[in-house]
């Protein structure tokens, strides 16, 4: 079980980013969870659901890396997990504020 991290790290980045793909596939809005209160305005709902789709998408790649570099022979140590983890996920997040503008 040295390797679970990395399992449950690939399992949930794959959620995601299935779930993203749901998302963009089918630009449905009922799929955001509470769609009712927006805190972007947006022109066109179904661009704004395809532009949040490809944000998810992005952030799930954060969980595998992780997941990646769990799986490198680094020690017993859990912060390059941690560290690209948080890392990771703060970059894709501040990729994703940026195309989320495209929707607004």
């Amino acid at each position: 079980m040295e390797h679970a991290y990395s399992i449950l790290m690939f399992i949930f980045a794959g959620a995601l980013f299935l779930y993203g793909l749901l998302m963009f596939a089918t630009k449905s809005i009922s799929l955001i969870p509470y769609n009712r209160r927006y805190s972007a305005k947006m022109s066109d709902e179904k661009l704004y659901v395809r532009q949040v789709g490809k944000i998810v998408m992005l952030v799930a790649l954060s969980p595998a890396i992780s997941a990646g570099v769990g799986l490198l022979p680094l020690g017993e140590t859990v912060w390059p997990e941690l560290v690209s983890l948080i890392a990771g996920m703060v970059l894709f997040l501040w990729i994703g504020t940026r195309m989320i503008r495209i929707a607004q």
